[in-house]
């Protein structure tokens, strides 16, 4: 069954799911909200204030980017444990995972690549300078109060790399107690405790998984060369994955209208890498550490307020290929200042800021490697970006935005932005276009034998445009969206130097739908289909931009009894994994390269029984159509998995 077919069958599904059921109305001007974290399982408010779209704290009615939030209870209902794992039900969010828990998952936003889409921690970015990208399978949810992801170009207030939009994890200001333990399949344990008291919280978690699973033979199209194009069954070992993630955080008043919040984390994996099962790699070993501190001073005054951030993170990845092979390092630096304004009045908005920001390298590699010498590289950013916004009237807002920086040794960058939202009886207009950018990564620039010094960064115009409909059912969206960019960085396959391609393009449109509550039932609806998606100097379509991707969620809340319960469908279309550089001829010699990404439908859901006012005990299945398939070729995923869980909310 096609991606296009599955995604008709899920809105059938969902029609009949609305004849039951009817859902939270939809705040306007957010596609598809989800509530806020609640102190209790018992009641579920919705969001009512987002911090990511325009840089300060606002409420979601009044943004012009399209907006989505993963909430602390859903985080908790579905047992996600890694980022990646919370993003599954977000419309407009592209996740390849290289395996089960522990394994690398790359993302990206509405056909914009990992590279153009920025992660931040508390609205700072916490990328790696090398690769420009986070690993999401190895971040933890543990400490985070929510993720707020928005889906439009939003360099004018971000910078570098948020072409796609952003992806923010903000973290939990006070802490209920909350501990949890797990056992599942592979070999999957997990334990989490948190805890907090006079504004200062910490949480703590530590996860382990075996990993060894059986996969099936997979067996696609001929290349374009006409070779045959199969991988064998077999077990997949080596993958076992454990994970220890630490966060704190404090806020405190100082009087005089000045606040303060610390947070920190760390988090550590240490994994087997098996390799693709065409080229398996059963000694292979990979340890990563990421930490990030922040310190956000804050003195409100009046209808201003003035933010000093003083950030870092750092990340250190050790690859052991095997004995006697030797072993690569990678050690990632960044440090962030930014001091930034804001002050609201009854009619506007102003955001204004400078972000200073250095990000630094080290690269060292083992004997057998030809750049055995040790390699240093940095690059910095200096920016200014404001952003104003004024309400006309009553039923119309208006934002105008601009960001100068400057990338040493690259040069300057401009990326200006306009946003609309209007209400037009009961439906409401919300549209932006603007300028961003992505500045090539230190590994691009300077990796010795595969970088490129002379590269350019890419620039892109990003364009979206969402009518909401907030009182039909519980909120329906109906969203188009753009994006074109020129200097596109890809890689030659023949000597894996990258460089600036002439131009891409993406287009797409995006349905969004909830329905009101209805006996403690609630559901949401996503349907993203990126119709074009390609590199117009091959005529090719872009790698890793499945054409249709839905979703389809279901939950029943505790404030019905002591059940809950929940459901979701996430439906990946097939795409092609054809790299998009030179010209057409050149693909014919490149089988591997040539074959096409699964498509997959894949269901989870989880079932929870309140035994104590606090303990809570869950059944979780993920899979449970013990689908198999490959989200990237030669990389298979496990089967049908189970876990049970004892928790104390």
């Amino acid at each position: 069954m096609s991606g296009l077919a599955r995604a008709g069958l899920l809105t059938a599904l969902f029609a009949a799911l609305c004849g039951k059921a009817a859902f939270a109305q939809a705040p306007a001007g957010s596609p598809s909200p989800s509530p806020s974290p609640s102190p209790s399982p018992s009641t579920i408010p919705r969001i009512g204030s987002v911090v990511t779209s325009d840089r300060h704290a606002e409420p979601l009615t009044n943004v012009t980017r399209p907006t989505f939030v993963v909430d602390r209870s859903t985080i908790e209902s579905f047992g996600s444990r890694s980022v990646a794992d919370a993003l599954a039900n977000v419309p407009g969010v592209d996740l390849f995972s290289y395996g089960p828990f522990g394994a690398s998952v790359t993302y990206g936003i509405r056909g914009a690549s990992a590279e153009q889409t920025l992660i931040l921690q508390d609205g700072i970015p916490i990328i790696a300078g090398t690769t420009g990208t986070v690993d999401l399978g190895s971040l933890s949810t543990i400490g985070l109060q929510r993720i707020e992801v928005v889906e439009s170009g939003s360099s004018t207030l971000y910078g570098t790399s948020a072409a796609g939009g952003v992806i923010n994890l903000v973290s939990a200001s006070t802490e209920q107690p909350y501990a949890r333990v797990s056992d599942g399949t592979y070999g999957d344990r997990d334990a989490a405790l948190s805890f907090g008291a006079d504004g200062f919280a910490v949480s703590y978690e530590r996860h382990v998984a075996t990993n060894v699973f059986d996969y099936p033979a997979f067996a696609y199209a001929p290349s374009a060369s006409g070779a045959p194009n199969a991988t064998s069954a077999g077990t997949r070992t080596n993958a076992d994955a454990q994970q220890t993630a630490l966060r704190l955080s404090y806020h405190a008043n100082l009087g005089g209208g000045w606040n303060a919040r610390v947070t920190a984390a760390n988090d550590a994996t240490r994994i087997g890498v098996p390799g693709s099962v065409t080229y398996t790699t059963p000694d292979a070993r990979q340890a990563t550490a990421l930490q990030s501190a922040q310190l956000d001073l804050t003195h409100a005054a009046g209808a201003g307020a003035l933010t000093l951030t003083l950030a870092g993170s750092a990340q250190k990845l050790g690859y052991f290929y095997g004995p006697g092979a030797g072993e690569d390092d990678t050690y990632d630096g960044r440090a962030q200042a930014s001091l930034r304004y804001t002050r609201s009045s009854a009619r506007s908005d102003l955001v204004t800021g400078i972000d200073l920001s250095r990000e630094s390298a080290a690269l060292a590699f083992a004997p057998s490697d030809p750049a055995t010498t040790p390699v240093g590289a940095a690059q910095s950013q200096s920016a200014a970006y404001a952003q104003y916004g004024y309400d006309p009237s009553v039923a119309t807002r208006v934002t105008v935005g601009v960001r100068g920086e400057n990338d040493a040794p690259l040069g300057g960058v401009i990326a200006p932005s306009l946003g609309l939202r209007a209400d037009l009886g009961a439906a409401r207009l919300t549209a932006n276009v603007g300028e961003s950018y992505r500045v090539p990564t230190l590994d691009e620039l300077y990796y010795p034998g595969y970088a490129n010094p002379a590269l350019v960064p890419e620039r892109l115009t990003d364009y979206d445009a969402t009518l909401t409909f907030p009182n039909v059912l519980g909120g329906l969206a109906l969203g188009y969206f753009g994006r074109d960019g020129s200097n596109l960085i890809v890689t030659d396959p023949t000597t894996f130097v990258p460089f600036n391609a002439s131009r891409a393009s993406v287009n797409g449109m995006q349905l969004t739908l909830a329905t009101r509550p209805l006996h403690h039932l609630r559901a949401q609806l996503g349907i993203t289909d990126v119709y074009r998606a390609l590199d117009t100097t091959t005529g090719l379509r872009l790698p890793k931009t499945p054409p249709v991707v839905a979703t389809l969620g279901l939950e029943r809340a505790f404030d019905g009894g002591p059940f809950a319960f929940g459901a979701r469908v996430r439906v990946v279309g097939s795409n092609a994994d054809i790299p998009n550089y030179g010209p057409a001829p050149a693909y014919a010699a490149l089988a591997p390269l040539a074959d096409p990404y699964d498509a997959y439908t894949v269901a989870d859901a989880y079932i929870r029984y309140r035994v104590a006012r606090a303990a809570i005990a869950t059944l979780r299945v993920s899979n449970l159509g013990d689908e198999r398939y490959a989200p990237i070729y030669g990389y298979p995923a496990p089967g049908r998995t189970l876990e049970v869980e004892l928790s104390t909310r």
